[in-house]
């Protein structure tokens, strides 16, 4: 297979064509897992994946999570979280139905697991169902972001540690979308606020929307400190926003990205898409 490699900005990302994932050989592979730690985003266009293909190409980068099945509408445990705006029944979820909240949820900058003790190193999307008009995705380069720093800045920052915990996203909602079984599961975990890639030893600023406070500082300077990064890391020279065709698949480093989703009708058109979450390597701290 010819692979075919197409920057997307200047700062991160990289359309990868000429390569059908279902049949890829080591050579392929090993590409593609060099051009993940380079470019942190990878998009595959048009590729005809059921969820065992998901869960095949995905695997090959490592060991998976699994999804929690009372978080979202996850309806069953396994290694697919089926990110959807539709109930149990295939239905449409109705306004005053909390797992609307969950959803607008998503539309705040976060990185996923960054709530667990060991962290996801990354996520991969896939569009199976997509709303007429929005639902984009939009992602953000902390990497980027922390090499902008002056050098003493970046020195400042290493050593720190935010706390990142599920429930405090959730509550920042405006009403509490968790419950004492979530709560007991996701306990507040400490994350370092700057990260270090093991394959090629380049830093990042690690934040998210789940990060309450710095420990150790006071927790308004700690508060206005997550306020800054998070401002940094999202300029628009920093992110990328991608408009969803049926069949991309979207691979992020949760290591080093933040992302969002954008507003779509979230009680009128349909969007679904299968995600499989590449499981860390230890904590941070």
């Amino acid at each position: 297979m010819a692979i075919r490699i197409r920057p997307l900005t200047p700062a991160f990302g990289a359309e990868i064509s000429g390569v059908d994932l279902r049949d890829l050989d080591e050579s392929d592979f090993a590409e593609i897992r060099d051009a993940f730690e380079t470019y942190s985003l990878l998009l595959f266009p048009a590729q005809d994946l059921d969820d065992d293909a998901q869960i095949s190409f995905s695997g090959r980068f490592g060991p998976l999570e699994k999804t929690y099945p009372n978080i979202g509408n996850n309806f069953t445990a396994g290694y697919v979280a089926c990110m959807t705006n539709l109930d149990e029944n295939g239905e449409l979820l109705k306004e005053e139905d909390p797992r609307v909240q969950v959803r607008i949820g998503q539309r705040f900058w976060h990185t996923d697991s960054s709530f667990k003790q060991v962290p996801a190193t990354a996520s991969l999307l896939h569009a199976r169902v997509l709303p007429p008009e929005g639902g984009e995705t939009e992602f953000a380069t902390m990497r980027a972001a922390y090499d902008s720093l002056p050098e003493g800045r970046q020195e400042e920052l290493d050593g720190l540690i935010a706390i990142h915990h599920y429930a405090y996203s959730r509550r920042n909602m405006a009403v509490d979308l968790t419950d004492k079984k979530t709560d007991n599961a996701l306990p507040p975990v400490p994350q370092a606020l700057i990260r270090q890639n093991p394959a090629n030893g380049r830093k990042n600023i690690y934040v998210s929307g789940h990060a309450s406070h710095i420990q150790d500082m006071d927790h308004g300077e700690g508060r206005a400190l997550l306020d800054e990064l998070m401002e940094l890391c999202t300029r628009s020279e920093f992110t990328y926003c991608h408009s969803w065709s049926v069949g991309d698949l979207i691979m992020y480093d949760n290591r080093t990205l933040m992302h969002r989703a954008r507003p779509y009708e979230i009680t009128r058109h349909t969007r679904i898409l299968h995600r499989t979450t590449l499981a860390g390597d230890g904590p941070t701290v």
